[in-house]
């Protein structure tokens, strides 16, 4: 580890071309089979409208003389479901042109290297630019991690070979030509560029469509909402009265009811309101006298009560008002609101002695 260091500091001392901010995130297999795992930070990003999902470049070079120089991919990295999708794979012989290999569905991670990327992935991708910097000067080598610094893939390959696999013989390659390399490059950018503006777009769509499937639930809930509020609002005696009208048209509640005090039509809601009255008689207490007569004491206290004519008023009036609110919705009562006053010595409000029913 001491001498891929050292070959890391020299390399990062030269401004690179096509370089980015690597990780080195896993070494290990066995000779001939060993390989090299390296990730871009630049690329590690948040996916859009997926919560703890994450964006990871990867850059995998291997020893096998078999096997590719190289590959690359697009990883979308799961940390909820610990799972791993792998796109836009990029494979490069040793010589020739780059060929591309099918994507790879979201699955958990088979073997070491998926298990690294993900913990990589969950742990930085959430880091903002000052902690990911204090990670890169922290000593992560116990879990196999280290800040490679703006190295090309090129280097990469040269640190495996010269700081990792001394003890082997890198397969002899056919080198394309800068022009070459950056013709390939560019083709992949714009194809990374594609494929995040696609992902974009679909998970745009979700959201829409996420968005008009809860509109629809809160939708379907309004009426039980609207139901709850009235059971804390009105009197029991005005709900047993006015809630069948709950669902009633317009013309029902007109013909029943006759000609309302006021209309309002707002925000494409209908509002009809009944203003009514109710005067009842109230009388004296007679405690078993006749009509206008109760009982009074007659030469003094230690004698029997005996009916007499009441001294002040028999009887009088009461007067209860109270508005009726109900509100419409396509047609059809959605919703009522009645508004009142509460005596201080009344068992039931206005409301309630005006359109309330009692049991």
């Amino acid at each position: 580890m001491k001498k891929l260091l050292a070959a890391t500091l020299a390399i990062a001392a030269i401004p690179p071309a096509f370089a980015g901010d690597r990780w080195l995130v896993y070494t290990g297999g066995e000779k001939p089979g060993r390989i090299f795992v390296a990730v871009d930070e630049t690329y590690l990003d948040a996916v859009p409208f997926a919560e703890k999902t994450y964006k990871l470049e990867t850059l995998t070079i291997l020893e096998n003389a078999k096997a590719p120089d190289w590959v690359s991919s697009n990883m979308i990295i799961d940390c909820g479901r610990k799972t791993l999708e792998e796109k836009l794979i990029q494979v490069s012989p040793r010589g020739g042109k780059l060929t591309t290999a099918p994507d790879q569905p979201a699955q958990p991670a088979k073997n070491a290297v998926g298990e690294a990327l993900i913990e990589f992935a969950c742990e930085m991708g959430p880091k903002d630019s000052a902690q990911r910097m204090k990670a890169r000067k922290a000593n992560n080598r116990s879990r196999g991690w280290m800040f490679l610094g703006p190295v090309t893939t090129a280097d990469l390959g040269d640190l495996a070979w010269n700081s990792m696999w001394t003890d082997g013989t890198r397969p002899a390659s056919t080198p394309r030509s800068d022009a070459e390399l950056e013709r390939e490059m560019a083709s992949l950018q714009t194809r990374r560029q594609q494929a995040l503006a696609t992902a974009n777009a679909i998970a745009a769509q979700t959201v829409k469509e996420d968005k008009e499937t809860f509109e629809k639930i809160v939708k379907s809930q309004e009426p039980i909402v609207r139901a709850n509020a009235r059971r804390k609002r009105e009197d029991g005696a005005v709900r047993r009265s006015l809630e069948p009208w709950i669902g009633q048209p317009e013309a029902e509640l007109l013909r029943v009811w006759g000609t309302p005090t006021r209309t309002e039509d707002r925000e494409g809601k209908r509002v009809i309101d009944y203003y009514k009255q109710v005067v009842e008689t109230r009388y004296a207490p007679t405690q078993g006298c006749p009509q206008g007569q109760s009982p009074q004491p007659v030469n003094g206290t230690d004698k029997p009560l005996v009916c007499a004519p009441i001294a002040g008023p028999v009887s009088w009036e009461v007067t209860y008002e109270c508005t009726a609110s109900f509100q419409f919705q396509d047609g059809a009562i959605i919703d009522y609101v009645t508004k009142g006053a509460r005596g201080s010595n009344e068992a039931y409000s206005h409301c309630a002695r005006v359109f309330g029913k009692f049991d």
